[in-house]
């Protein structure tokens, strides 16, 4: 069952809707109406597909966007269905789903003109931080201890290359975008399906955060969009040992809202989307030491560019050499694998191209 939380009858999604999950891609299929006034009213059309652990209050979206399935709308029904890449949110907590179909008027902001709310939760199997989990920061180095990190997944599913980052952000972190300073790294390598780190212990060269705020450890896995946050702990800067609660439990993670930035789009205007910083992880002289499984250390520096996968119309905008319609363009083709595939989008030519390599970031 879908409602028009818009306050416009331009468009609605029909009552044949639906999303189907293969690992960082999903499917998307719907039945969409447009009437006529739809045509010249919204410059741009699209499918999102969202989740949020605390649900769609009063139909409105919130929480992370998953995936986006851009919309050529015709007067009249029509039906579509198409395989686009996801960004699943991080974390072990069950997320609740919706489907909104959005549009850009003339002011450039979101709105939504229809959403489907599903009455199922999604639960994503992914790579986890198990156990107690705590930070030390000391004469330059950081000493991660975690009781276990696991792959859920079936057997014979391998893993991604796995790598610990740790953060220092102003807010919490809730699974989605975010914003930072990073303060060390290390490679894991791949982890086999059903299989664990034990009694972690890594003792890394770390860069000493400024200010209060939040040192969040993140465990993310390289896939076809570059490195992924798949699971997380929030730890204090003043208190930097803290547990991690098993992860079925309802306090696993801070209660807090949505990491800065959290992309959100709201009934008739949206706040603009942050970036996502990914950084480059490369191997560091430093050792690293473990309980049961050895690894080399890494360290991660400060990325550099706009992320062209995460960041709002606004900051790609500011990028020398990009117009209007060639951000959209942009947008509407997220996410790229590599700053090449940006070659692929109309209107970006090998000389543009070469010089964007300067200016955005993966």
């Amino acid at each position: 069952m879908t409602q028009d939380i818009s306050g416009n009858a331009l468009a609605n999604i029909g009552e044949t809707h639906g999303y189907c999950f293969d690992g960082d891609s999903v499917q998307i299929n719907a039945e969409l109406t447009f009437s006529d006034a739809a045509l010249s009213a919204a410059s741009q059309w699209a499918l999102q597909l969202w989740s949020s652990v605390s649900g769609f209050p009063d139909q409105q979206l919130a929480g992370v966007k998953v995936a986006e399935l851009a919309v050529y709308p015709a007067a009249g029904y029509q039906s579509l269905a198409a395989t686009v890449a996801a960004m699943p949110p991080a974390g072990t907590d069950d997320q609740n789903m919706a489907l909104a179909l959005v549009f850009w008027g003339e002011n450039g902001l979101p709105s939504v003109a229809d959403i489907a709310v599903y009455p199922v939760a999604e639960s994503f199997v992914q790579p986890k931080l198990s156990g107690n989990v705590t930070c030390a920061l000391a004469d330059g180095m950081a000493t991660l201890t975690v009781d276990a990190i696991e792959n859920p997944r079936a057997e014979d599913n391998l893993s991604g290359t796995l790598a610990l980052e740790l953060w220092a952000l102003e807010e919490p972190y809730a699974g989605g975008s975010w914003q930072g300073i990073p303060v060390a790294s290390m490679i894991l390598g791949v982890l086999g399906g059903g299989q664990q780190l034990s009694d972690c212990n890594f003792v890394v060269p770390a860069a000493a955060p400024e200010g209060p705020g939040v040192l969040t450890l993140m465990l993310r896995e390289w896939g076809p969009a570059g490195y992924v946050t798949r699971d997380y702990c929030n730890l204090s800067l003043e208190a930097p040992a803290k547990t991690k609660a098993k992860p079925k439990a309802a306090a696993k993670k801070a209660a807090a809202k949505e990491e800065a930035p959290k992309e959100k789009v709201a009934k008739e205007k949206a706040p603009k989307a942050k970036a996502e910083p990914k950084p480059v992880t490369k191997e560091s002289k430093a050792p690293a030491k473990e309980s049961k499984a050895a690894t080399k250390a890494a360290k991660a520096p400060v990325a550099k560019g706009v992320a062209v996968n995460a960041a709002s119309e606004a900051e790609l905008l500011a990028v020398k050499g990009l117009s209007a319609t060639l951000v959209k363009a942009i947008i509407a083709g997220r996410p790229y694998a590599s700053l090449d595939d940006l070659g692929k989008v109309k209107g970006v030519g090998p000389k543009l191209l070469a010089k964007l390599r300067d200016e955005l970031a993966i």
